[in-house]
């Protein structure tokens, strides 16, 4: 809800500021080609009693007008269970160029013996989402 209402203020503001470029031509795709769980990641993730850390690897293909950021705080995965999980540490680059498929591992903090089910990717003005394969 909180994501809605600031984004709304936002593009609003944009708006009246006349300050709408870089919120069109957005083309982008995220496709997770592989993931795995570990009790402990190495020093990534997963060190509390009751949680694992799960690597996601995912391209994103960018053919859009605008690099695509791969900000942290810009992916969630859902969960068997219902849970959300956000904020993952983020193996690869900053951004992904105009005309790229950028390959990015994302570590997760899950609950043990939870498994994730969907990536999404928002950052307040446009979502790519895609489902996680059985691992």
């Amino acid at each position: 809800m909180n994501k809605i209402v600031i984004g709304i203020l936002l593009a609003t503001t944009m708006l009246l500021a006349g300050c709408t470029e870089g919120m069109t031509g957005f083309d982008a795709s995220i496709n997770v080609t592989s993931t795995s769980s570990a009790d402990e990641g190495d020093s990534l993730c997963g060190y509390g009693d009751d949680e694992e850390c799960h690597s996601v690897v995912v391209e994103l293909t960018n053919n859009g007008e605008e690099s695509v950021s791969t900000n942290m705080y810009y992916w969630e995965a859902q969960a068997s269970s219902g849970g959300v999980f956000t904020a993952p540490m983020v193996d690869g680059p900053d951004a992904c160029a105009t005309g790229s498929t950028c390959t990015l591992t994302l570590n997760f903090d899950v609950t043990n013996g939870d498994k994730l089910t969907k990536l999404i990717w928002d950052d307040i003005f446009n979502t790519m989402e895609t489902e996680i394969p059985s691992y």
